[in-house]
């Protein structure tokens, strides 16, 4: 039998932090988490899509130019 403190169910930000500060107090935790660590804004929401419009944002500027600048055609490589 594994004895615990505490047990967080889901590994996502809300669940990782709880763990995390538990641990530091000093508190015997066991973390559960069915999918992938750090749950859907980490893996597939809000951190992917704001990678993917940091992109955009840079090929746009590219395409754009600027001032006595001369826009160019980015090469997008979605891999």
């Amino acid at each position: 039998m594994i004895e615990t403190d505490i047990c967080v169910i889901g590994a996502g930000s809300g669940g990782l932090s709880v763990a995390s500060g538990a641990v530091q107090m000093g508190a015997r935790v066991v973390l559960i988490e069915a999918g992938d660590m750090g749950g859907d804004c980490l893996n597939t929401g809000c951190v992917p899509s704001k990678a993917l419009l940091s992109a955009a944002h840079a090929a746009h500027a590219v395409r754009q130019g600027g001032p006595g600048v001369a826009g160019a055609a980015p090469q997008v490589d979605f891999a």
